[in-house]
């Protein structure tokens, strides 16, 4: 069995009972919206609000995927939609240009191979590593 062990253990620091600073924002943000909404539209709309604004806070105050929070994970989900998804190599003319004319330059200074002699022992090794024989 395998288990998924946390390279880095971080915890965010309880502010208010048992929520963290970013949780007491939803709820107090949630909380300020809905008493806005109550003085400003009728009481079936702010009941529908009500309903939907409790469901999506609890969601971002409590639902976490893999340890990570319900917002950042839109937030990733939101750029990964948002980026290119096709990738195309291209060859760098510039790059390839400049190995081709080191190239001509060896080229044009050829030195003589090493000799090894056969009854050396790197001869004998490279005959070794040819054969496949250690």
């Amino acid at each position: 069995m395998q288990f998924k062990v946390s390279k880095f253990l971080e915890r965010e620091a309880k502010i208010v009972g048992p929520f963290s600073y970013h949780q007491v924002l939803y709820l107090a943000l949630a909380g300020v919206v809905l008493v806005f909404l109550y003085f400003f539209v009728p009481v079936w709309l702010f009941l529908i609000a009500v309903l939907l604004m409790v469901g999506l806070v609890l969601a971002f105050v409590f639902i976490k995927i893999d340890g990570v929070p319900l917002p950042e994970v839109i937030k990733h989900s939101f750029g990964f939609f948002s980026s290119a998804k096709i990738y195309i190599w291209q060859k760098k003319e510039k790059i390839i240009s400049k190995i081709l004319k080191k190239e001509e330059e060896k080229e044009g200074e050829e030195e003589p191979p090493l000799k090894v002699s056969p009854e050396s022992k790197l001869g004998k090794l490279g005959s070794k590593i040819e054969i496949g024989r250690f």
